[in-house]
């Protein structure tokens, strides 16, 4: 490669923006307590007596799998999202087509037929389509794009677990007599309540927005106003995030060199990982806060 060629090669690449450029990192890490019982299913391959067991690792301990929290994440943020007045700048595609504003018809996940058609004949529409996604589907990820969120497996907290689970029996309802079927009963496995699972998240790159959805989506969590898995309905998967602490790394500019440094040359005994620290509900606060504040409307 000529000198000339390397030159053009560096200059197009400081001309153009570097999507995975590591600008931040946020990592949050709790204890997700359960009030009640808990059934996430785990499927028929099992050796389980029951109809419907709880997905189990491969030594036989329930857990809850990083998808399903996220999941439960992005509707309780896409739940409240709905309910804020659209001025205020934070818009989700996640609901039903005839209940969607018209601010929303233009997130390409809500068209992903008419996109696929328009990427067929056009390579550059890709970058036009992640410039047009709502900002659930910026955090959380869609067809078009990866997530900014990284979930772990939720792992029991061995100190805090019972041992044991417990087996519910159901029926199936015929609606029209309000009655139960013939030969429709079921059961199914319950991990009891008080079990204790650790929660790691981690966001890379996140914007205020994603920030906002974030803070409001955990802080339901830490109230206790939301829940996860399956039966809820029935008052199965009510759950408490508690001892919340998070951590951030900002890589602005002017400190890029040295807040790089000192993460990468983090202390060995793990008292110090190069990140901040700041506390659970301030965090909350400022960002939710900021969300009604009339100046970050336009920015």
């Amino acid at each position: 490669m000529t000198q000339d060629s390397t030159k053009n090669t560096q200059d197009t690449q400081q001309m153009q923006p570097m999507r995975y450029q590591l600008r931040n990192r946020y990592v949050f890490d709790g204890k997700l307590g359960m009030t009640t019982g808990l059934h996430i299913g785990g499927g028929k391959v099992t050796l389980s007596y029951t109809d419907s067991p709880v997905v189990q690792t491969p030594e036989g301990l329930p857990f809850i799998p990083g998808s399903s929290f996220k999941g439960t994440l992005r509707s309780t943020i896409e739940k409240i999202v709905a309910s804020l007045p659209a001025d205020l700048g934070l818009h989700s595609c996640g609901l039903p087509a005839e209940e969607m504003p018209p601010e929303l018809e233009s997130c390409p996940t809500a068209h992903q037929k008419e996109i696929a058609d328009a990427r067929s004949k056009d390579s550059k529409a890709l970058e036009k389509v992640r410039k047009d996604l709502c900002q659930t589907c910026q955090l959380f990820g869609s067809p078009f794009a990866a997530s900014r969120i990284t979930v772990n497996d939720l792992y029991l907290i061995n100190d805090e677990w019972s041992g044991t689970t417990q087996i519910r029996d159901g029926v199936a309802i015929d609606r029209d007599s309000e009655t139960a079927k013939s030969g429709a009963k079921y059961d199914f496995e319950v991990v009891p309540s008080t079990t204790v699972f650790r929660l790691h998240l981690v966001i890379e790159n996140a914007t205020e927005q994603d920030l906002q959805l974030i803070s409001i989506g955990l802080s339901e969590f830490v109230s206790g106003f939301s829940g996860v898995g399956g039966f809820r309905s029935r008052g199965l998967g009510a759950c408490i995030l508690k001892d919340l602490q998070i951590r951030y790394m900002e890589l602005t500019d002017a400190e890029r060199k040295q807040r790089l440094q000192r993460y990468l040359l983090r202390k060995k005994d793990g008292q110090d990982d190069g990140l901040d620290l700041i506390d659970a509900q301030d965090f909350f606060d400022k960002h939710i806060s900021l969300l009604f504040e009339p100046h970050s409307r336009n920015q």
